[in-house]
């Protein structure tokens, strides 16, 4: 498992257990099967290769905001984006 993929399963997995659910809890919200989500809590597959929907729907589900999920620096990085800084 690369890097981005170990912090974002970092990220849902201890977002998902601060709000007290299940892994079928957050299945069930986004819309998905259990095992569907539990391949990307187990990084079996990346949020980076899926559709946009089903991204913003687990991260909904999670309430999170996608650029930190997405993204090592959040909206940081588009911020440096927008300024033009690398």
């Amino acid at each position: 498992m690369d890097e981005i993929t170990k912090r974002q399963v970092t990220i849902m997995k201890k977002r998902r257990k601060e709000m007290g659910f299940t892994q079928g809890d957050i299945a069930e919200e986004a819309g998905i099967t259990l095992q569907q989500y539990q391949n990307f809590e187990y990084g079996r597959r990346k949020i980076a290769n899926c559709s946009t929907i089903l991204a913003l729907r687990i991260c909904a589900a999670l309430e999170l905001d996608p650029y930190e999920l997405v993204f090592e620096n959040g909206r940081d990085f588009i911020k440096r984006i927008r300024d033009g800084i690398k």
